[in-house]
């Protein structure tokens, strides 16, 4: 858990499915992460979220909707 977080972008490894993910909260055995436009966040385990190194070079997303709005002004 302290790894990762809050606002943080992640590659959720589903199978062969890779998604792009920002993180919106941390828990015990998992942290919530939007992967679309809306403000709605899943629960995903830590073993299937892996760190995005170059997460730098994004300057602006929709990921998550308005609710990352006050960490990006």
């Amino acid at each position: 858990m302290n790894e990762f977080e809050v606002g943080e972008y992640i590659i959720y490894v589903n199978g062969e499915k890779y998604e792009l993910g920002r993180i919106t909260s941390l828990k015990a055995d998992g942290a919530f992460v939007c992967y679309h436009e809306g403000e709605t966040a899943a629960k995903t385990p830590y073993h299937t979220m892996h760190k995005l190194i170059n997460r730098y070079c994004i300057s602006k997303t929709t990921l998550g909707g308005g609710r990352f709005n006050e960490v990006e002004e």
